[in-house]
């Protein structure tokens, strides 16, 4: 970077053109007599006079153009414009205007350095004159020649290079004036402690700017540039020897008048304060934080993509005296940072591995992207580690985190599904490479049967994530959703990506961001560490605005994030969730073997991710395995401490609509007679997507209790069943059947499935009221009303029993099963005599002798 105010002042009035010519033929009459006072010296001294003029040829040529500073230390903001940390390179250096230097630091620098800088043409004959008699090869050197020493980086003890140290000054003189070559000098003389210029010094030793400094003060500074290592004040012996040097430099400065007596006397006896030494070593020279670790680097990536090359981006950046304006929050950085140096949280229970557990954090501000605050490990940060927070380098499997905006959101923006569609937790066979293995598998290994999609992402199941993957979506709609969330997986077309198992993971810091659109009614920031970065002028040279992506409706949004907030009431993320009334909405992830926790969530203010786990894969203990959920409450309290309590803001295209859970369809009556208890729920849905029918899964049955079938559900009644055994019951009659045997035993709600058989205990075909099994004597006989049917299988020979009971199974199969008790009886009366018409030809003789031994068989006793 340039030097400030460098080109050379133009006079405007004639009085300045007459000064200037004056200057010039005085600068030509001393550049004369300079080279004839040199050519006699040097070949007296046995040079050559060619060998001057070589020189003086050979010299470089300083222009306005070249008087370039480097080593300028560059400065982080916070959000609020609040110096975060300087960065510095190779050099401490801060540029300083001259008119912001205190004039007892100007003039101790002249006083001692060189008392006749004003009057000399950037050469002091005198001084010159006592190096040749001293032997030509040192000598003391005015202000104008330690800039250029210090410029061209020449310090070589040589007669060439003096002379053209000389001839140099000359000329520099020429292009600048005093005061700018003086300003060059006070921001380029090193002054110990790695501190280039005066306002580093002063921020180092004494912790203040410049403009502040006291006259004892100004003295001190003066006082290092003759020999840095010797006065160094943050050595035990440096201080002692600066404090002698700051004495003398204020008689010089007493004798040129440049103080007073008694400003002399005061500065003498000033009490210096310095400041403390291991503080700034601290602070300065050891560690960035990860979050300034994260802006510098996208900070190199921006300059590198407007044309800098990586070494120029890097010294830029450190040594190019610029200043950063990030979007980091440090109350909410100071939140976090209390949490991940906290032990507590951290401590080692996995024996099975000597790595220590590691966590990280990143908080987004949603509504611009702006990342407010962000931690990359466990406890604290010493020196380089990987910054597990945001780290291209960091690829984590983000488990079950990965439903909402791969799955969910997308079937729900499409209008595949709705909050309420009903999907069969049951074994489904996805695997492309073994159809006959059970994938995808709940994390428990449990079904649940049938399920809406609210409950399925409040439970986190697998299985219907599968299948909306598989059944309502394709991989292209799926995945181009994800990428607009800033997640490019369009390579990774399969299954397991929607589960959470992307072959390439993610950091908290995507995870994040994915989650962004939810919290912000459909719309998509990338994430940005900064806003913009000044040149040591204070010219924009980035910057860095907001780009934003419409990924969902609005409504979208609204109805995924209600569905979130299931999760943190009565879901996988109760854990995850603080006290205080702030809304809350998020979800768990876990991977494969246990080898990470997620959890990823919001508020009407913030999104926050966190991971947990260890840096190899290692299985995370079960008393470890609520650290995620942990981690992210805590910090998220602390956060939201002092806000106010805010709602998420309802789209006004949501319908609510009461609906059956089993169905997805608008309840019915039988919905709240669910033997598990009413699956009547209001639900929200998208404006247009809501159910018109009724649910047509419950249904009500006759069955009988004294019996039940392998999956512990009563048998379907028969009209022969005893009233004491009999009742209705609401069960659930999937639209789509389990087939296989083994599958529906493995769901959860086969208990309350629709019974496919009739009671096998009691005969088919005896009376229908309180006749016994078999026709054997009822208790109460004086009642009996059904003495018309009684006996009426007799005629049956074994062989034709079982016929008929088929017969009557396929007919009574088609009945409609909530008739009442009397239409039943007269379906199974008609379905009797059609068995009788059919027979009767072919049985008159066995008719009529049951007829005459009818009254024998009444007293028979049956088996």
């Amino acid at each position: 970077m340039k030097s400030r105010n460098t080109k050379p002042k133009k006079g405007k009035s004639q009085k300045k053109k007459v000064a200037k010519f004056a200057f010039r033929f005085s600068f030509l009459v001393i550049k004369m007599l300079l080279i004839i006072c040199l050519t006699i010296s040097f070949a007296l001294a046995g040079l050559a006079g060619g060998a001057v003029f070589a020189y003086i040829k050979n010299a470089e040529k300083l222009t306005p153009d070249k008087l370039t500073l480097d080593g300028f230390t560059s400065y982080v903001y916070d959000c609020n414009d609040e110096m975060i940390i300087p960065l510095q390179g190779s050099k401490n250096r801060d540029m300083v205007d001259l008119k912001d230097i205190p004039k007892n630091l100007k003039n101790a620098f002249i006083a001692i350095e060189d008392r006749r800088f004003y009057e000399h043409p950037g050469i002091d004959l005198r001084r010159i004159a006592s190096a040749i008699t001293s032997g030509g090869a040192h000598g003391g050197s005015t202000i104008t020649q330690q800039v250029i020493k210090n410029i061209t980086r020449r310090d070589e003890r040589s007669v060439e290079r003096k002379v053209q140290e000389w001839w140099i000054a000359l000329h520099l003189e020429r292009n600048l004036s005093k005061d700018q070559i003086l300003e060059l000098y006070l921001n380029i003389v090193f002054l110990a402690q790695n501190c280039y210029g005066v306002q580093s010094a002063s921020k180092t030793y004494f912790d203040k700017d410049v403009s502040d400094l006291t006259l004892a003060e100004c003295a001190i500074l003066a006082g290092i540039t003759q020999s840095p290592a010797y006065y160094d004040p943050f050595t035990t012996n440096g201080r002692e020897n600066i404090k002698k040097r700051q004495e003398v430099i204020l008689g010089v400065m007493k004798e040129l008048e440049y103080i007073t007596e008694s400003e002399y006397q005061q500065a003498i006896n000033e009490n210096l304060q310095y400041a403390d030494y291991n503080r700034r070593s601290a602070d300065v020279i050891t560690n960035q934080s990860y979050f300034v670790d994260q802006v510098v680097i996208d900070v190199m990536n921006d300059l590198m993509d407007a044309g800098y090359t990586r070494d120029e981006a890097y010294d830029t950046i450190y040594n190019g005296g610029v200043k950063i304006y990030t979007t980091q929050d440090l109350q909410i950085q100071q939140a976090m940072d209390e949490v991940f140096l906290n032990e507590e949280y951290f401590t080692k229970v996995n024996t099975k591995t000597s790595m220590p557990p590691q966590a990280a954090m990143v908080i987004i501000d949603p509504t611009n992207g702006h990342v407010k605050a962000l931690y990359g490990g466990a406890g604290e940060k010493i020196g380089s580690p990987l910054n597990r927070a945001s780290s291209s380098q960091v690829e984590r499997q983000p488990g079950s985190t990965f439903k909402t905006p791969v799955v969910y959101g997308p079937a729900i923006n499409e209008r595949k599904i709705t909050a309420a569609t009903v999907i069969d937790d049951a074994p489904v066979y996805l695997n492309p490479n073994n159809r006959s293995e059970r994938y995808p598998n709940n994390y428990d290994r449990r079904y649940s049967g049938l399920t809406t999609a609210r409950y399925a992402l409040t439970k986190s199941y697998n299985v219907v994530a599968g299948r909306i993957w598989d059944e309502y979506l394709t991989p292209d709609i799926a995945l181009d959703y994800l990428k607009k969330s800033g997640i490019d997986r369009t390579n990774e077309r399969y299954l397991s990506i929607a589960l959470g198992g992307p072959e390439r993971g993610i950091n908290p810091l995507q995870l994040a961001a994915a989650y962004v659109p939810f919290a912000n009614k459909g719309l998509y920031y990338k994430p940005i560490t900064y806003t913009k970065v000044l040149d040591m002028n204070g010219n924009i040279l980035l910057e860095n605005k907001p780009q934003s992506t419409i990924v969902y409706d609005e409504s979208t949004a609204y109805i995924i994030t209600d569905m979130l907030k299931d999760v943190m009431i009565s879901g996988t993320g109760t854990g995850a969730r603080f006290s205080g009334g702030m809304p809350q909405a998020g979800k768990t992830g876990t991977t494969s073997n246990n080898y990470d926790k997620w959890f990823v969530g919001y508020t009407p203010y913030y999104v926050a991710a966190t991971w947990y786990g260890y840096d190899q894969n290692t299985s995370i203990q079960s008393s470890e395995q609520g650290r995620a959920n942990l981690i992210w409450r805590d910090v998220m309290a602390k956060v939201h401490e002092n806000l106010e309590v805010k709602q998420f803001e309802e789209h006004p295209g949501i319908v609510k609509k009461t609906i059956c859970t089993k169905s997805g369809k608008l309840a019915s009556e039988l919905c709240s007679q669910d033997p598990r208890g009413s699956t009547v729920r209001t639900e929200i849905f998208i404006a247009g997507t809501e159910p018109k029918d009724e649910c047509d899964v419950h249904v009500k049955a006759k069955v009988c209790e004294a019996h039940t079938d392998e999956h512990g559900r009563p048998y379907l009644a028969s009209y022969h069943c005893p009233p004491s055994s009999t009742t209705e019951k609401v069960f659930v009659k999937r639209r789509v059947p389990i087939t296989n045997p083994s599958d529906f035993a493995a769901v959860g709600d086969k208990i309350y499935e629709y019974p496919n058989e009739y009671c096998p205990e009691h005969d088919p075909f005896a009376p229908y009221r309180n006749t016994p099994h078999r026709g054997e004597d009822s208790d109460d006989s004086e009642n009996n009303d059904s003495d018309d049917y009684e006996g009426h299988y007799d005629f049956l020979e074994q062989e034709d029993r079982n016929n008929s009971n088929n017969y009557f199974r396929d007919i009574w199969y088609d009945t409609d099963i909530n008739n009442s008790s009397d239409n039943i009886r007269e379906d199974r009366i008609s379905i009797n005599n059609a068995k009788d018409e059919k027979d009767n030809s072919s049985n008159k003789d066995k008719d009529k002798k049951k007829d005459k031994d009818k009254d024998k068989d009444k007293d028979k006793d049956k088996d």
